[in-house]
């Protein structure tokens, strides 16, 4: 039986930012469609084997297809791919809205004559034109940025009004950071210039654009900040002598410093009488008044204190007003938690310190701060000391040091699971978890190697306070059991460990995973354990989702390849993660949007938690009575149980209801919970519904937030105002975007009920479209010539293509018997390598246990998703069965330049 981590159920594909976004794929400047250049495929191997008898091979055959919302630099450094200028105002890249970017740009020559586009004078500039709307985000991350040399590839970027490149910021905004990433808010809406600048060296970025702003991501100091010009506060590692003040012509204000260490400076040319002395930033920004220059001037020296050894921080002198700051700012971006009612569940019980859901998975990153308090003491069951990965085999410590699981990085699997169990929740920070006050107890059992049944089974029984191989059990004992993970092997050794565990009124879930099949996945399917499928933001089955009769209920997964409420992210499941760099030895908190039923079972898990909050007696059985007779789902598919949705999609205020605690408030939902009418749907039928106490009724009539909203009429509604409602959209006269607004429900006897509403204009112009930019496609011959069960891999055959569809077509034919994979990536920063961070890349297999596929017949409709990805980011996808782009922990893919 292949190890249980080759089976998380949530495959990974990290895109660059916390949260996927993006959209703009086709444009009048994306490159014309072509095949190595020319028209021709390159299809060749660098000495790999070729077949000698035509009748002993086969043909491999499919399609990448560049993942929604994304786009590419138009003049990479690969001199092979197609160019089209866009190195001034006059040739800016049209770009759609929203969109992920991946791009080059240099300052220099790359003094490689052969192999780079720009050998021998950088790219140092890459303009792109687009419209963008107030509050959005613009997040650029520098792939190639160094910590140690921060100067040494430096990129910048700055956004103007579409009629005036003079002037930087007079109304928009500029970022000069001097970290891995920068950023910037969109002041106000309308039609842009936006520019990358190469400051210093050579390096690859990603750029992604929003469709709303994005509080969970730290942004960059930005001249539409409101800070004082010419002031910085800074923090020196020690006391500044006069002589270092003077030279960078800094004037201490205030008292003396406390410690000596920090201190509010100014900058004397700026604090002298007078016009400010000229300054080199004039030169890129003629047309900026004073003002905007003395911020600009502040930016500037806030970079250079900021690369100082002797400084060990500097910030401007930000200018604070009074504001209510809404609480866990990443939560409006939870739908999955709308769409199984959990607030309204929250309305009731928060959940209790007294239940403890344990995460059966990768361990857990203690350090996020959406994980402080709310952890119990676990443990690390992983018996092989090399697949553990700390030094050790079993040890009481559950810190997830990583995995590896994807090329070159970390799944954080389990940090993700855990958060959405019971994040710490209205502490005005990051991502809200299902239990506010649920403790969550992780417990590692899947590590670089994966898992094995054994180390799984004796984490059941140390959760449920059993006898176990650590030779203790927690003070504390788990109510409730996540198992985020599976294998095809039943086994009667985790079977019996479950059984045991009930016996004590231990809850078990388990992920039913990604395979889109029925083929049983065990521990899903043994005997005692709850089965979650995992739906869409539509409520519907997930395209990778599997389904059978052991299928207990379904819980919401998520679909990175959708954006189906039109809000600017791809529909996944968003919670705590890690960012990781330096080949994983610098860690740092982050979120990310992952799918699988992987993220579908902790939803459950997190609701069953509540349930045992309001009725501690709660036991397994119980429940499991409580799911058959429809009291914690809604039923969807075939009536009653189906194989798809088990009892139905899980309700978290059906469920805490019939956990024993009836409502005294009436409580007002929809369905669906939002209406999306994307780019072409003009009407959209949706309920409202009172499911709490009956003592509220519609006062009037529904109101529409915007003009666009052009009717709301009753279609089948009670004497109280609930019911079917058909609301209407009037795209007359609008400009291409998306745009969100509001119905206004107003109620007699409890808060009026605002149901939103979004919609997407696309006139034509601008496609919405797909274009991960030139690709190389390869097949690679698996085999294990060293013997340690990880293959390793030869590039036999290779493709290189370009599309205007969105979609890369490639066959391989005269294929000898054999272990394959497939790797499709660019290669923007032209160094011989695809899949580096921030290009384009996809694999295959990703969605299975394997790492390759036997080939002993043809293979055809073969389906890779290719995107970017990025440090920085905060998203993740994956995908079941054939559909993936998810990364393997294979070696660098080296491509051969054709002659």
């Amino acid at each position: 039986m292949k190890s249980l981590a080759h089976l998380l159920l949530c495959t990974l594909l990290l895109l660059s930012l916390a949260a996927c976004g993006g959209g703009g794929g086709g444009s009048d400047s994306r490159p014309p469609s072509s095949e190595q250049g020319d028209g021709s495929d390159d299809d060749s191997g660098d000495g790999g084997d070729q077949p000698t008898d035509p009748g002993d091979s086969h043909r491999i055959a499919g399609t990448v297809t560049a993942e929604r919302f994304s786009d590419t630099d138009s003049d990479s450094n690969d001199p092979k791919a197609p160019i089209v200028p866009n190195n001034q105002p006059s040739e800016a890249q049209l770009l759609g809205n929203p969109v992920v970017l991946g791009g080059f740009a240099s300052a220099e020559g790359s003094n490689n004559q052969a192999e780079h586009r720009f050998w021998d004078e950088g790219d140092s500039e890459d303009w792109f034109s687009l419209s963008l709307s107030q509050g959005q985000s613009i997040r650029l991350t520098i792939h190639d940025f160094q910590t140690l040399s921060p100067l040494q590839n430096d990129l910048d970027l700055y956004l103007y009004r579409l009629d005036d490149t003079g002037s930087a910021v007079e109304v928009a905004s500029s970022t000069s950071g001097i970290s891995d990433s920068e950023s910037i808010q969109v002041p106000e809406s309308g039609d842009y210039l936006l520019e990358v600048r190469a400051v210093a060296g050579i390096s690859a970025y990603t750029l992604k654009i929003d469709s709303s702003d994005d509080r969970g991501l730290l942004a960059s100091p930005s001249v539409g900040d409101d800070f004082a010009p010419g002031e910085l506060i800074i923090k020196w590692k020690q006391a500044p002598t006069v002589a270092a003040l003077n030279g960078r012509r800094l004037q201490p204000t205030g008292g003396p410093a406390r410690d000596g260490r920090l201190r509010r400076y100014r900058l004397a040319d700026l604090a002298e009488p007078g016009p400010p002395r000229l300054h080199p930033v004039q030169k890129s920004h003629p047309n900026a008044n004073a003002h905007t220059l003395a911020k600009l001037r502040t930016l500037m020296e806030l970079k250079e204190l900021q690369a100082d050894p002797a400084v060990d921080y500097v910030e401007p002198n930000y200018r604070y007003h009074s504001l209510r700051a809404p609480s866990d700012p990443l939560y409006l971006r939870q739908w999955h938690y709308r769409n199984i009612h959990l607030p309204e569940a929250w309305d009731i019980t928060t959940g209790s310190s007294d239940v403890v859901v344990a995460v059966l998975d990768t361990g857990i990153y203690k350090a996020h701060p959406d994980f402080e308090g709310k952890l119990t003491p676990g443990y690390d069951f992983i018996s092989d000391p090399e697949s553990a990965g700390d030094g050790d085999g079993i040890d009481d410590d559950p810190e997830d040091p990583g995995d590896r699981a994807l090329q070159n990085r970390s799944s954080w699997h389990g940090t993700h699971v855990a958060g959405t169990v019971g994040a710490l929740t209205d502490n005005t920070s990051g991502v809200s978890g299902a239990g506010w006050d649920s403790l969550v107890m992780p417990l590692r059992v899947l590590g670089i190697s994966g898992g094995n049944t054994y180390d799984a089974a004796q984490a059941v029984r140390y959760a449920a306070g059993l006898a176990n191989d650590s030779g203790t059990v927690p003070a504390q004992k788990a109510g409730v059991i996540n198992m985020s993970f599976g294998g095809s092997g039943f086994s009667q050794t985790l079977q019996n460990a479950l059984s045991e565990a009930r016996a004590q009124g231990v809850v078990l879930v388990a992920a039913a995973g990604n395979d889109s099949s029925d083929t049983p996945v065990y521990p899903a399917a043994m005997e005692g354990v709850i089965a979650v499928s995992a739906t869409d933001f539509n409520n519907e089955q997930a395209p990778y989702s599997n389904f059978g009769d052991w299928v207990d209920l379904a819980a919401p997964g998520g679909d990175m390849s959708a954006d189906a409420n039109v809000d600017g992210f791809s529909d996944g499941v968003l919670s705590t993660y890690v960012n990781e760099r330096k080949g994983g030895n610098e860690l740092s908190p982050s979120y990310a949007s992952l799918q699988g039923t992987s993220m579908a079972s902790p939803h459950a898990s997190g609701v069953f938690a509540l349930m045992k909050a309001v009725n501690p007696q709660l036991t397994p059985d119980d429940i499991d009575a409580l799911l058959a007779s429809g009291q914690l789902t809604t039923d969807l598919g075939d009536t009653g149980r189906d194989p798809v949705y088990g009892y139905g999609l899980l309700d978290a205020y059906k469920a805490v209801q019939a956990a024993g605690q009836e409502p005294a408030e009436p409580v007002i939902t929809a369905d669906p919970e939002t209406l999306n009418f994307s780019a072409t749907l003009t009407e959209l039928e949706v309920e409202i519904r009172n499911i709490g106490a009956d003592s509220a009724s519609l006062s009037g009539d529904p109101l529409p937030g915007a003009t666009w909203i052009s009717n709301v009429e009753a279609v089948s509604v009670d004497d109280k105002g609930f019911g079917t409602y058909r609301v209407s959209v009037d795209r007359s006269d609008m400009t291409d975007g998306i745009y969100n607004s509001e119905v206004v429900f107003p109620m007699n006897g409890t808060e009026n009920y605002h149901l939103p509403v979004n919609l997407q204009v696309q006139m034509g112009g601008t496609a919405s479209g797909n274009y991960a930019g030139y690709l190389y496609i390869l097949l690679l011959k698996a085999t294990d010539e060293d013997g340690d069960g990880v293959s390793d891999y030869e590039t036999v055959r290779q493709l290189a293509k370009s599309t205007d569809n969105g979609e890369y077509t490639f066959e391989f034919t005269g294929v000898e018997p054999g272990n394959y994979a497939i790797a499709a990536g660019s290669d923007l920063n032209a160094n011989g390598f695809i899949c580096d961070p921030g290009e384009a890349c996809g694999y295959y297999p990703a969605g299975s246990q394997e790492d390759s596929v036997t080939v002993d017949r043809d293979l055809e409709n073969l389906s890779l998703i290719a995107s970017y990805y990025s440090d920085a980011d905060a998203s993740a996808s994956s995908a079941g069965g054939e559909q993936t782009g998810q990364r393997r922990p294979i070696a660098k893919l080296k491509i051969r330049r054709a002659e």
